[in-house]
């Protein structure tokens, strides 16, 4: 029978052995969160577990051992136009959409619910899912919240609500209504109501940069229809990022803070610590304290972020909600377990309504290394991938663990080409914050240049 798929692999007695399996649609640069919450799941539940990860584009050597499905109905049209093989990976609520359309997965739910008496799911967003779909219990916040408060409009909405500070933002309702008056804001910074990463947003100064603003717009984003545009905050010196989790109503704990490495709009990866005075930081905690504990009266349990920025006066003002997992998530989870926190463990108490166990404060948790990491992007698309890498192993041996280490890693198959997304990633840790971004450049250098024809 043909599935829609563009290729998968699975365990031959799936329905019949004794392993529990969990879908995970996180990505292979969070591959290593897959082992972290299946050792979170057999230490509640006492059983074996492994993950069925749901991919966008095929996995190399390195990343297809295990059990994986790969669904993207944009890379299977470009690839029956091109006759060839590609890597076009989607946003992950597109890949939440075709998860829960696909007959193949359907087909395994119904098998996987025969033996198990809870299947899981484990999404880096839970936007764009349905609560109770299928059956299915999901790791993380709830879909209804977070979709609600995935659209970018509704941020800046509460975070008028709320009071915080925050740069001056004009809604306009449809496309032409921006077309007829996006000069008397200009230059400003306009985004879709859905992204991530800096994705399907940018500095607009005329209307060429506008029209190529709406050329690179997806379906969900031309359906919603409406845009946000905000005035630029001037003299920028750094875009704060806060990991945090909401444990229980009212109860939101500060986990991390780091600044986020940018390329103009576009997100590549994180550094910690932030650089910034003690001052920055504990604005940056009310404010998201503030947050958490509004999201959890309707209903938020879970990890949610923020980003900001800050000028050279160390002005701080809140620019983004991410009620999801972000960029920096497996990062900061290996660096919490290195401070004595299970961040699965905590995800996964509140996904099932359970008492969590209590975190320390903010300026208790002491992280002893510097870090920083980045995804692997060609500038350009059409490049083909030449060489299969992976250096070290993040998994077995935590590098967060060491003095100095590092990780690198491409994730799909040799001799495909790259058409959106990214191919790799890359991590540094050690104790000299300018020495770990000089090396972690040069390790995205030189591995791009290695693997790319």
């Amino acid at each position: 029978m043909k599935f829609d798929t563009i290729e998968s692999r699975l365990d031959d007695d799936l329905d019949k052995n004794k392993v529990q399996y969990f879908f995970s649609i996180l990505g292979p640069r969070f591959d290593v969160m897959n082992e972290l919450m299946a050792n979170s799941l057999e230490k509640r539940f006492g059983s074996e577990f492994r993950a069925i990860k749901i991919l966008s584009a095929r996995p190399n050597d390195h990343y297809s051992r295990e059990n994986y499905i790969v669904i993207n109905d944009n890379a299977k049209i470009v690839e029956s136009e091109l006759r060839d093989e590609i890597i076009y990976q989607q946003e992950y609520e597109d890949l939440n959409v075709e998860f829960l359309r696909s007959d193949l997965i359907k087909k395994i739910i119904k098998k996987l619910q025969k033996k198990q008496e809870k299947t899981f799911v484990y999404p880096f967003t839970t936007s764009f899912l349905k609560n109770g779909i299928m059956g299915l219990t999901i790791i993380g916040p709830s879909p209804k919240v977070s979709t609600y408060y995935d659209d970018k409009i509704k941020h800046h909405e509460l975070f008028a609500k709320l009071d915080l500070p925050r740069n001056a933002v004009k809604v306009f309702k449809n496309k032409n209504d921006l077309i007829k008056n996006y000069k008397k804001f200009l230059p400003c910074y306009i985004s879709a109501a859905y992204t991530s990463g800096g994705n399907e947003s940018g500095l607009i100064y005329d209307k060429l940069m506008l029209n190529k603003f709406f050329g690179g717009l997806r379906d969900v984003n031309i359906k919603n229809n409406k845009f946000l545009a905000a005035k630029i905050f001037e003299r920028i010196i750094m875009s704060p990022n806060v990991n945090s989790i909401v444990i229980a109503p009212g109860v939101t704990k500060v986990l991390v803070i780091t600044d986020q490495i940018m390329s103009g709009n576009v997100y590549l990866g994180n550094i910690y610590p932030l650089d910034a005075p003690l001052k920055v930081h504990r604005e940056i905690v009310r404010i998201t304290e503030r947050i958490g504990s509004y999201l959890s009266k309707s209903g938020y349990r879970g990890v949610f972020g923020l980003d900001f920025l800050v000028n050279k006066k160390w002005e701080v003002v809140v620019v983004d909600l991410n009620p999801r997992r972000q960029g920096g998530y497996a990062c900061n989870a290996l660096a919490l377990k290195e401070s004595g926190i299970e961040l699965t463990d905590l995800e996964l108490a509140c996904a099932l309504n359970e008492e969590v166990e209590q975190i320390p404060s903010y300026n208790k948790i002491t992280y002893p290394k510097i870090w920083a990491h980045m995804k692997m992007k060609p500038h350009n698309p059409g490049n083909r991938i030449r060489k299969e890498i992976v250096s070290s192993n993040i998994v077995l041996k935590n590098i967060f663990n060491k003095k100095k280490g590092s990780f690198r890693s491409t994730f799909f198959k040799r001799y495909s080409m790259f058409v959106a997304g990214y191919i790799g990633f890359a991590v540094v840790v050690g104790n000299n914050r300018e020495k770990v971004m000089k090396e972690l450049v040069h390790m995205i250098n030189t591995t791009l240049e290695r693997c790319l024809l």
